[in-house]
């Protein structure tokens, strides 16, 4: 019988994002504004700039949904995939683990955050919140080199990647 278990971990956007978002609204509303007051005053653009209205309008839609992130963590047996979902319309798997070739687990606490700094990673996912309960792990990946993976599981997966990870790497 196949171990299996998904989770779906929402990203809160950041202030910094919501400013961006915000930026991206204002900008589009202003250049609204001034193609619709171009094309009352030049009449025979009206319909150029209407288009071109409902283009600015689409492509600020666009780059807010950029702004919306998820990842999807999916256990399969001996397997952990990763998945970045943006916009709920594009998906990219950004790693695939080995769980029985974990080299270390465990929760990541601040102190375990400044041990992880000293050492090099080719490769360093954060595909959590700040604010989450998190653990991480490390792992050496065929073409991505040493990875270091930061997630905030949920009991189910937690305890179906337990079942693969070798318990000598977990120190939690």
């Amino acid at each position: 019988m196949d171990n299996i278990s998904e989770q779906l971990v929402k990203i809160n956007k950041t202030p910094k994002e919501y400013f961006l978002l915000g930026s991206i609204w204002v900008l589009a509303f202003f250049l609204v504004f001034i193609f619709v007051f171009l094309g009352i005053n030049i009449p025979t653009f009206g319909s150029l700039l209407f288009l071109l209205c409902i283009g600015i309008m689409f492509g600020a839609f666009k780059l807010s949904n950029l702004l919306s992130v998820e990842y999807e963590y999916i256990v399969i047996n001996r397997d952990l995939d990763i998945d970045k979902i943006v916009s709920k319309s594009s998906r990219k798997r950004i790693v695939s683990v080995k769980l029985n070739e974990v080299q270390d687990f465990g929760k990541f606490t601040p102190q375990k955050a400044e041990k992880l700094a000293s050492r090099h990673f080719d490769q360093k996912f954060i595909c959590c919140n700040k604010a989450d309960e998190a653990y991480y792990l490390t792992y050496k990946h065929a073409k991505k080199g040493m990875i270091l993976l930061v997630m905030a599981m949920n009991e189910r997966t937690k305890t179906e990647a337990l079942k693969s990870i070798p318990r000598t790497v977990v120190s939690d």
